[in-house]
């Protein structure tokens, strides 16, 4: 394998890594926040959300700009190829989960944990929407934790070296 081959396993295996992360995250966010979060109150919100929103926050901001070079290091690497969808799908992938936490999620969460939220309805309110919302990055991050794997498959032939 030459030095390019190296820098595109490389960039694959990062993005498999932050993909699985990120995927990881969304599951834990659905099957097992999601229900308590339906009953928060004011006075729990930042123990039990401030709290993690905000590590998460500061955690894949340094995941996921590594995340989009991968991506598009495997364009670069795959083009002429048809292979190069899949690094056109990660590269979407990551953006539509970006553009829905920071364009739509982040200013709901400066809402909730401002403090000014003292009623309960509101910040159920806001809740439902927040998880609306991580919804969609639910099956988004699971979308682009498929396409990365896919690639990883296909590219390394790993159904052919199995049989």
């Amino acid at each position: 394998m030459g030095g390019a081959g190296w820098v595109t396993l490389i960039a694959a295996l990062y993005f498999a890594f932050g993909a699985s992360l990120y995927m990881g995250t969304m599951w834990t966010l659905r099957l097992f926040l999601f229900p308590t979060w339906r009953s928060l109150t004011p006075d729990q919100v930042e123990a039990h959300f401030g709290i993690p929103t905000r590590l998460a926050t500061v955690f894949f901001t340094w995941i996921v700009p590594v995340m989009f070079l991968a991506s598009l290091w495997l364009i670069v690497a795959e083009w002429g190829s048809p292979l190069v969808w899949f690094g056109a799908g990660c590269l979407a992938g990551i953006f539509v989960l970006t553009f829905v936490g920071q364009g739509l999620i982040i200013p709901i969460n400066k809402r909730v944990r401002s403090g000014e939220v003292t009623d309960v309805a509101e910040l159920q309110d806001l809740l439902r929407r927040w998880m609306a919302l991580n919804s969609v990055r639910f099956y988004g991050a699971t979308a682009t934790w498929a396409v990365i794997i896919g690639y990883l498959v296909v590219r390394g032939d790993l159904v052919g070296a199995l049989t």
